[in-house]
């Protein structure tokens, strides 16, 4: 491998062992999914443990690197950057990736970096407030990088969020009962 190569594997996430989930575990992730700040209390109850195990079972998950952190989606709107943009990116065939990727991070509106085995090397998506502020990342920020061959600007017009994705890759045997909002 060469250190190129070697650079670029640093950056990205590393590969972990899986964990067997039983159900319980299914039950308690797809909770927590629905509300980080869901007490261990309510959990309990929901899965039918205590709230020590239930404790156990989460600082388990986490060591297990299956829980990565514990957070909240933010309305982007809400905070002023509205626009989503995401931005494909091919390298041209002499370009160091990681060195490209260090200076994408240097952006603050960088939400996200894919690295992909496709048509395109990297997907970026960015938050930008307006116009202006787009074409600043665009020509400032983008375009300016040593080693980008090609870019494109996709602008989000609305998402479609599914709201309990992990019935699709954790289906449970018992389901959750549904709290009222």
């Amino acid at each position: 491998m060469s250190a190129r190569e070697t650079s670029l594997r640093s950056l990205l996430e590393p590969e972990r062992e899986t964990l067997d989930l039983d159900d319980v575990d299914r039950r308690i992730l797809h909770r927590l999914h629905e509300d980080a700040r869901a007490s261990l209390r309510s959990i309990a109850s929901d899965v039918g443990m205590s709230a020590p195990a239930v404790a156990e079972r989460i600082a388990r998950l986490e060591r297990g690197h299956v829980i990565r952190r514990h957070t909240v989606e933010l309305d982007w709107a809400a905070l002023g950057y509205p626009m989503l943009v995401v931005v494909p990116i091919r390298l041209s065939s002499t370009t160091d990736a990681a060195q490209v990727l260090d200076r994408l991070r240097e952006i603050p509106a960088l939400t996200e970096v894919l690295v992909l085995a496709a048509g395109y090397d990297l997907m970026a998506r960015f938050r930008v407030r307006d116009h202006a502020d787009l074409q600043q990342l665009l020509i400032e920020r983008i375009w300016p990088i040593p080693g980008i061959e090609h870019v494109e600007t996709m602008l989000s017009i609305g998402r479609l969020a599914d709201p309990a994705p992990l019935r699709h890759v954790l289906p449970t045997e018992t389901p959750l009962k549904r709290r009222r909002s």
